[in-house]
């Protein structure tokens, strides 16, 4: 039949099944073309519309046949008279009963293939949260005074009790030498009185010179503690970020000298529903995706609230990361991703070689003699990057990843990338599983 022809022959290459399902509807439409005129002209025109739907659906099922040209085709298809619909169907016929050894019937459709490999798989309960350094402070003059010297700079690391900056100290040393000189008199006082007899000194007299001296004694240590202070230090270690003044300045009590981040970890704080309570605890791992530069990084529950929000039903969690990139700072925003549940040593495959073909989930398999196998799997924990297959796949079966919606079962193939040829083991699998490399230049035979 002209203009048909090549469509036909083009459906014959790899599409055997959907060619029956083809000449079923054409045999329908063919008889619903000839049907008696007794039928009302809505219910014609009702069926036509329907029979249309499924064939345009069924054509697109067909190799290298775009949508228009199988609109086309179907529509012409309907109009046609019931002796051309049945020459068309006569045809099919014949391409279906081409021999199968033919050329075009076995030729290799291309595919990716991987290995199904044994691995660990967790299930995450995902949230957002920005990074803040784990101790950060504005670190402030204790006494009065010119700035005389400063030793550190923006930038510098620290460590806990360095000296940052000098004030002027003369007039707190002139202090601490007369509190020195008062209390040895005092001392001195007091001594003398401890030896005199009752009957030449009262036990006032005696109680007062003590007291006296304690005082001087007091007066003393913080004149000490004042002059220590001239003497700026770290709380803790870390890094500068601002420095605040300049030699020579004049700084009062509490006047902010320096801003000091602890960068050595980061931390991100985190609220998880309450439900999931009872799937925390410190030290869970944890991971945090940044979302500039999709880094993943790995971390550790440091705090745990004890109680409830009450207003959002919330629990309030620190996630603590000590190994970081160098180039992450304090304010990246940051994926965490706080483990709930994991399931060792299970059957992984890729997450997209799982496709859902009629409500059933499944996978195709290269097999030996390179055909598709078609496989129904229970699919259970799924990631970014794989499911795990509780049933249907053992581990080392090639898995097809790339052109499985082309497939059908016997298919022949053409694998352009076999990722492996050994059963590979999952990066989250036990250190005992993982091959370890050899030396560098070694050659394992």
């Amino acid at each position: 039949m002209p203009g048909f022809s090549q469509t036909t022959i083009i459906a014959g290459g790899n599409a055997g099944p959907s060619i029956a399902l083809v000449l079923s509807l054409l045999i329908a439409m063919a008889t619903l073309n000839g049907c008696d005129s007794s039928a009302s002209e809505a219910q014609e025109e009702a069926g036509a519309n329907s029979s249309l739907k499924e064939l345009v659906d069924e054509l697109q099922k067909l190799p290298d046949l775009e949508q228009k040209t199988a609109e086309r085709l179907a529509k012409h298809i309907l109009s046609s008279p019931r002796e051309d619909a049945v020459k068309l169907s006569d045809a099919i016929r014949a391409v279906k009963a081409f021999p199968r050894g033919s050329r075009d019937e076995n030729r290799p459709v291309p595919i990716a293939a991987s290995l199904a490999t044994e691995g660990d798989i967790s299930v995450y309960y995902k949230t957002n949260a920005t990074l803040e350094v784990d101790k950060d402070a504005d670190i402030v003059a204790r006494v009065n005074g010119l700035v005389k010297k400063i030793t550190v700079e923006e930038g510098d690391e620290v460590e806990t009790g360095a000296v940052l900056l000098e004030i002027e100290n003369d007039e707190y040393k002139h202090r601490v030498t007369l509190s020195s000189a008062r209390a040895q008199n005092l001392k001195s006082k007091r001594d003398r009185l401890e030896a005199l007899t009752d009957d030449l000194v009262s036990a006032q007299e005696r109680e007062t010179a003590e007291s006296e001296y304690n005082t001087a004694m007091a007066e003393l240590e913080l004149a000490k503690l004042n002059l220590s202070y001239t003497m700026v230090r770290a709380p803790f270690a870390g890094r500068i970020v601002t420095r605040m003044v300049d030699p020579g300045q004049k700084v009062g009590s509490e006047t902010p000298v320096f801003h000091l981040s602890d960068f050595r970890s980061l931390l991100a704080k985190v609220f998880v529903p309450s439900k999931e309570f009872r799937n925390l605890k410190t030290e869970q791992d944890v991971n945090l995706v940044l979302d500039s530069t999709k880094t993943v990084m790995k971390g550790g529950i440091k705090l745990i609230s004890p109680i409830i929000d009450p207003a959002t039903g919330t629990i309030k969690i620190t996630v603590e990361v000590s190994d970081y990139p160098a180039n992450t700072r304090p304010g990246d925003f940051a994926e965490v991703q706080v483990i709930t549940d994991t399931h060792p040593a299970v059957v992984l495959v890729p997450r997209f070689a799982v496709i859902t073909d009629h409500d059933e989930q499944v996978v195709f398999i290269a097999t030996e003699g390179n055909t598709a196998e078609r496989r129904p799997v229970e699919v259970g924990y799924t990631d970014d990057d794989n499911a795990e297959i509780i049933s249907g796949v053992k581990v080392g079966e090639r898995v097809v990843v790339k052109g499985q919606r082309r497939l059908e079962n016997g298919t022949v193939l053409k694998i352009l990338d076999n990722t492996s040829k050994d059963p590979k083991v999952s990066q989250d699998a036990p250190e005992s599983q993982k091959k370890k490399p050899g030396p560098k230049g070694f050659r394992k035979k």
